[in-house]
């Protein structure tokens, strides 16, 4: 994340060797200069000495990336060329605006403190209505076109009741223990409250006293993407108060983009703010927490017990791997299960395709990136690909439910949890 006043310098050190076309995702599928960290930095170098003006055709370049970090990782220039690309995001928003659905999104739906959570309630009564189940999946499909969502598109569906909504703000464990912050996010709250149930069951038996604010709400990553550094800030604001006094300090984060976000966005877009660093401090990420802890259970669980051990191969969520290089923690909780063989696929660290709005705006071309992903799943014959980001189990179990393979997508909190007496 780049202070705006130095992006031209930062601009300026791409000497457009190319070696980003080799590892970007969007290029290649659409094979356009405009779509590779090399084209788009030229556009930026245009656009600020106003020999490129601002347009819908422009934003779309902007638009037509992931945010994956792929190029940055790899440019011999240390160009940050994605944190380059969403803070001109962010220069176009304050320039043009917000489009209709995501200034609708962003401020007044996420900026609301009751709007959401009862839009989803109401969706969750009409998913009868509006959507059909699919045999044997977790999953829904439309019955009806909608915008953005294409009626082949595998859906999760809405949790009933939401996971904050099942407990107290205050879970003690079977002995009195430290007070630990347990942060929902958006897809655990909503979608994957199961995943929120067994990292509450893992911290209860290892002693702790987890504490869930009502008033927690989403980090704000999906904003920030699309360039809304207001609402950013209202919800990073709204965080920070829903656990400012509840005596904790450490705020474990099962989602790897949440976590990334809370942990290191923060303090990058806000450096000043003292709150802040005080809040981002407390950030842990699951695989790190329970490695460091160091004692969970290696006893195995009847789902464990059969003669042939569980094929799992692990798909790197793009935030936790580049951003915050968190890969071998999970791996080394994974090789440590009973009744488990790990297999690493081919490029674990390929980007899904996900990536938040990408998927809905670019649903096409997301499935087009998803395929080599799904490639290297199925080349391992793995029963389970786990991850650790509920975006990424979202676009997987769509393309694992198209393709039609024995694969299952589970979180690594899951997993965990089923080893635990």
């Amino acid at each position: 994340m780049i202070a705006l006043a130095p992006l031209k310098e930062i601009a300026e050190k791409c000497v457009r060797c190319g070696i980003c076309q080799s590892v970007c995702p969007v290029f290649a599928e659409i094979q356009k200069e405009a779509a590779v960290a090399r084209g788009k930095v030229s556009l930026i170098r245009g656009l600020l000495s106003e020999e490129v003006g601002y347009s819908d055709r422009l934003s779309t370049y902007f638009l037509q990336c992931l945010g994956c970090g792929a190029c940055t990782e790899n440019c011999p220039n240390g160009v940050r060329a994605h944190e380059l690309i969403l803070a001109v995001r962010g220069l176009m928003v304050a320039k043009r605006g917000l489009s209709f659905p995501k200034r609708l999104i962003f401020r007044q739906i996420l900026n609301s403190v009751r709007l959401l959570p009862m839009l989803l309630k109401t969706g969750s009564l009409l998913q009868g209505l509006l959507f059909k189940k699919v045999p044997e999946e977790s999953g829904l499909h439309l019955r009806f076109s909608l915008p953005y969502l294409n009626k082949e598109r595998l859906i999760p569906s809405i949790a009933t009741p939401f996971f904050l909504d099942r407990f107290s703000e205050e879970v003690e464990g079977k002995e009195e223990g430290r007070r630990i912050g347990l942060f929902s996010g958006c897809s655990m709250n909503y979608l994957f409250p199961s995943i929120g149930e067994t990292t509450l069951r893992l911290l209860t038996q290892n002693r702790f006293v987890v504490i869930l604010p009502k008033n927690q709400t989403c980090c704000g990553l999906p904003a920030y993407g699309s360039g809304d550094l207001e609402t950013v800030r209202f919800l990073k604001e709204k965080n920070i108060k829903a656990f400012s006094h509840t005596g904790v300090d450490q705020i474990i984060v099962p989602c790897g983009s949440c976590f990334y976000f809370l942990k290191e966005g923060y303090p990058k877009l806000f450096p000043e703010d003292e709150e802040v660093k005080t809040f981002s401090q407390k950030i842990v990420e699951p695989s790190s927490f329970f490695l460091e802890l160091g004692n969970f259970s290696r006893q195995s669980s009847p789902a464990f017990d059969q003669e042939k051990k569980l094929r799992v191969t692990y798909h790197d969520p793009c935030h936790l791997r580049r951003e915050m290089k968190i890969y071998q923690e999970p791996r080394q909780i994974l090789r440590s299960l009973p009744g488990i063989e790990f297999f690493e696929m081919k490029r674990p660290d390929r980007c899904c395709g996900m990536a938040g709005s990408f998927n809905f705006i670019y649903y096409d071309l997301s499935k087009k990136i998803l395929r080599h992903k799904l490639d290297d799943i199925e080349a391992t014959d793995a029963d389970y690909v786990a991850t650790s980001c509920m975006g990424c189990m979202i676009q997987l179990q769509d393309g694992i439910h198209h393709r039609r393979t024995k694969t299952k997508v589970i979180h690594l909190i899951d997993l965990l949890g089923q080893v635990q007496p």
